[in-house]
């Protein structure tokens, strides 16, 4: 049976959840036994703050998950949701705050940061900004 949250609710996310988003996208889905056991060679941290950490996901919204028999009882297993409308949300909030904490210097760091984007996503991301150019302009 698959759940989704449904308030959206603090849109922001942590160094940790962050983590734990990126290796729940490489993995597919995934426990918090799994996960915990992926990043294991990364950090040390216990089943129960992943556990946690991927409850605090699923109530924002950012993560499903769907009931599957364990080993002692049911579990969860997790995947990472594809909204663009989240991904949106969280990098408007992340962007605001680093604006508002550092002001213009943040745009070079985001320019800087493009060679890493693959050329087909920096094309979209042109159209998109080019589009947006001619609406307001």
């Amino acid at each position: 049976m698959k759940e989704k949250a449904a308030a959206r609710k603090g849109m922001e996310i942590g160094e940790l959840e962050a983590e734990v988003l990126r290796v729940l996208k490489g993995l597919g889905s995934a426990s918090a036994g799994e996960l915990a056991t992926q990043m294991q060679g990364q950090r040390s941290v216990a089943y129960t703050t992943i556990s946690t950490t991927l409850d605090r996901l699923f109530k924002k919204g950012l993560v499903s998950r769907e009931t599957a028999p364990g080993k002692t009882g049911p579990k969860y297993v997790y995947s990472v949701v594809k909204d663009p409308g989240i991904e949106k949300q969280l990098v408007d909030a992340a962007v605001g705050k680093l604006v508002d904490a550092f002001g213009p210097s943040v745009a070079a760091a985001i320019y800087e940061r493009l060679s890493e984007i693959p050329p087909e996503e920096l094309q979209t991301i042109g159209d998109a900004i080019e589009k947006r150019r001619k609406r307001d302009g």
